[in-house]
C-alpha cells in the first residue's frame, strides 16, 4: 500500500480597502481573513507543542525497551521529526501572512 501524498497548500490573503477614522484602531471582524490566519497560527503552534511532547514520549519509550525507531534508522530522521519540521515551516508561513495582513 502506497503512503498518502500531501499537496502543498497555498493561502492568499487579498487586502480589502477599509475606511476608518483617523487614529482609530484597526478592528478585525470575526470571520475575516486576518482572524482566520491568526486562528490557524494558534492551532499550528499548539500542534507543534503536541508533536514535540509526543516525540519525547516515543523516544523515552524506545529507550526504555532498548529499541530504535525503524524509520529513523532507515531515513535518518523519525516521522515525528519530519512532522515537527513541516509544522515549523507552516508556522513561519502563517507568521508571514499574519504580518502582511496586519501591515496591509
Amino acid at each position: 500500500m502506497d503512503a498518502p501524498t500531501t499537496q502543498p497548500v497555498s493561502i492568499e490573503i487579498v487586502p480589502q480597502p477599509r475606511l476608518r477614522l483617523s487614529g482609530a484602531d484597526d478592528v478585525r471582524t470575526p470571520g475575516s481573513p486576518e482572524v482566520a490566519v491568526e486562528v490557524l497560527l494558534e492551532e499550528a503552534r499548539q500542534l507543534l507543542v503536541s508533536l514535540k511532547v509526543d516525540r519525547s514520549r516515543v523516544e523515552a519509550r524506545l529507550a526504555e525497551f532498548g529499541r530504535e525507531d525503524p524509520i529513523e534508522v532507515v531515513k535518518g530522521s523519525s516521522a515525528l521529526d519530519e512532522a515537527i519540521e513541516k509544522c515549523q515551516i507552516a508556522i513561519e508561513r502563517l507568521d508571514e501572512l499574519a504580518g502582511a495582513s496586519r501591515n496591509g
